[in-house]
């Protein structure tokens, strides 16, 4: 019975390859019988797929945490507005541009904003920033990640200069969605603003977390379904990990070997889209990151701020955080022992 259905399972992994996507059945059966074998044979045709598009290389992204303040009060969330006993900050513009000077002077092209949804960076003065950024570094991609916004502000920030922003719906399911997020967030909104920035000509990026409470199996296969729906040019999955003073600070963290499971599956669904090998997954599993690329990942988060700042933008437990004691070319060194190279050019 077992190696029938490994058999089954490879015969998924196969139909995947060529078609880009499974029945909702499918999926859902290839995620509940996972097993060493389909895996390596997925990653196989993951690292295959990946070769094909993009051949060894990778991008470097540098994350830039500019405020850790939010109106929101998500459960999941260390930055959660109820949370006081986080260290809130605002880097100001000087601060701000001189992460990124550092981060070019060591070879960083794409420059991730992100902050938690915070009222003080209106559309206004968000603007500056932006246009600051775009000015000093015209040769790199602004990629932002600072929640929901309204279509005229999205609008006004890739005029200035941004190309590419991530919003993940985070569940495609609308009760998993709301046992995640503050009451005064919703789905429809959500995806709205998903499709609204790719019409508006953004790169766009979606994604999820792996192993969040009362989350199934079945969410998963809904989750990869919408995302085919939707056709991210970007695409983030992430493990859960428990936030201190939150609603799910006793929960067991997400499966750090399903994220990448689920990686190499994204990979054959979206061939020419950025994967994206996030830095929790360095506090799931050692070598989080590395490991990724092995399964289809393309580009790599690297924090460009200092530990006060990394550890004071806690989405996560801090004590759980693995610090990034090496310097980004050691890292990129790191990554091209394992076979790949890192490019340093935009990616757009």
């Amino acid at each position: 019975m077992e190696k029938i259905m490994g058999e089954i399972m490879q015969e998924h992994v196969d139909r995947l390859m060529m078609l880009g996507t499974l029945s909702a059945d499918e999926f859902t059966e290839l995620l509940r019988y996972r097993n060493a074998e389909t895996t390596e044979y997925l990653f196989q045709k993951a690292e295959e797929v990946r070769k094909q598009q993009f051949d060894k290389e990778v991008y470097l992204w540098g994350r830039l945490p500019f405020s850790n303040y939010c109106k929101n009060d998500c459960n999941y969330c260390g930055l959660r507005r109820s949370n006081r006993f986080v260290k809130r900050y605002r880097m100001n513009m000087k601060e701000i541009l001189q992460y990124c000077h550092e981060g070019y002077r060591q070879g960083i092209r794409n420059f991730l904003l992100e902050s938690g949804t915070d009222f003080y960076f209106s559309e206004a003065n968000f603007a500056e920033i932006v246009d600051a950024v775009h000015k000093h570094f015209p040769d790199c991609t602004i990629i932002l990640n600072v929640g929901d916004h309204t279509k005229a502000a999205y609008l006004h920030w890739m005029h200035l200069g941004a190309g590419a922003a991530m919003l993940s719906h985070d569940a495609s399911n609308e009760l998993q969605f709301k046992r995640l997020h503050s009451a005064n967030m919703s789905l429809l909104r959500r995806k709205q603003g998903m499709w609204e920035l790719q019409e508006m000509g953004y790169h766009t990026g979606t994604g999820f977390l792996v192993g969040t409470p009362y989350q199934t199996i079945e969410n998963v296969s809904k989750d990869l379904l919408f995302m085919k729906q939707f056709m991210p040019q970007m695409i983030q999955i992430a493990p859960f990990l428990a936030a201190k003073h939150t609603p799910f600070e006793r929960e067991r963290g997400g499966n750090a070997d399903m994220v990448l499971y689920l990686m190499a599956i994204a990979r054959l669904m979206f061939r020419g889209s950025i994967l994206i090998a996030d830095p929790s997954l360095e506090q799931a599993m050692h070598d989080g990151r590395k490991k990724a690329l092995q399964a289809g990942a393309n580009a790599v988060v690297v924090d460009i701020v200092d530990e006060a700042l990394r550890g004071a933008y806690a989405v996560y437990d801090e004590h759980t955080i693995h610090r990034q004691q090496e310097t980004i070319k050691s890292f990129e060194q790191q990554i091209r022992e394992k076979g790949y190279e890192v490019v340093q050019k935009a990616i757009m």
